[in-house]
C-alpha cells in the first residue's frame, strides 16, 4: 500500500495482522525520485517483481459525512448519499468517487474527487509503482472498513476485491540483506 499524506509517502507491506511500514519519504525531500527508487528496492527485498499496490488517499482530500437513513434498503440508501453528496464538495456528484457503510440507522460516506485519484495514479506510475485500487485509511473517522474508490485506469474491468479492515500500520517491516 502507498499512502500519500501532506508530510510524505509511506510504504507498507501486507502481513499477518496488518500493514508493516516499508519506509516513508518526506515531500520536501530534494531528491524525492531517488528516495522513491529506493524505497521500491527495499520493497522487492520483500518481493520482488514489480510493486503492485493500493494508494491511500490522504483523509484531508477525502469528505466524510454520516447520515441518519434508518432502516432503507441499499436503492435508497444511495439516493440519500447522492442528495447529502450535491454541494457538499466543491465538485459536482458526478465527479466524485465515493464509499458507503452500513451501520445501523446510519450510513457513513467518504468521498474523493475523481481528479485526485487520477492525480494520485499518476504520480505512483511516475515513480514505478503499479496502483491497483483507492482507498482511505479513516483512522478515527466514522466509517466502518475501508472506503474503496475503486481501480486504477491500468486495470480498469479487472476485478478487485476491497478489504473489508484499513490498513493498520503495525510496525516496521524486516527488510532482508541484499
Amino acid at each position: 500500500a502507498l499512502s500519500l499524506s501532506e508530510d510524505g509517502i509511506s510504504l507498507l507491506h501486507r502481513a499477518a495482522g496488518g500493514w508493516r511500514l516499508v519506509g516513508s519519504v518526506a515531500l520536501e525531500n530534494s531528491a524525492l525520485g531517488a528516495a522513491l527508487a529506493n524505497l521500491r528496492a527495499k520493497a522487492e527485498q520483500l518481493d520482488p517483481g514489480p510493486i503492485f499496490c493500493k494508494l491511500i488517499v490522504p483523509n484531508s482530500q477525502i469528505r466524510y459525512m454520516t447520515l441518519e437513513t434508518g432502516a432503507v434498503d441499499a436503492d435508497t440508501r444511495m439516493d440519500i448519499a447522492l442528495a447529502a453528496l450535491d454541494g457538499a464538495t466543491p465538485y459536482p456528484v458526478d465527479e466524485l468517487a465515493f464509499d458507503l457503510s452500513e451501520d445501523g440507522p446510519l450510513t457513513h460516506v467518504a468521498a474523493v474527487a475523481i481528479e485526485t485519484l487520477e492525480e494520485a495514479e499518476s504520480f505512483a506510475e511516475s515513480h514505478d509503482f503499479s496502483p491497483t485500487s483507492f482507498v482511505a485509511a479513516p483512522g478515527d473517522q466514522a466509517f466502518l472498513g475501508e472506503p474503496f474508490f475503486g481501480t486504477t485506469r491500468s486495470i480498469r474491468g479487472t476485478e478487485i476485491e476491497p478489504d473489508g479492515i484499513a490498513v493498520v500500520n503495525i510496525g516496521p517491516a524486516e527488510i532482508p540483506t541484499p
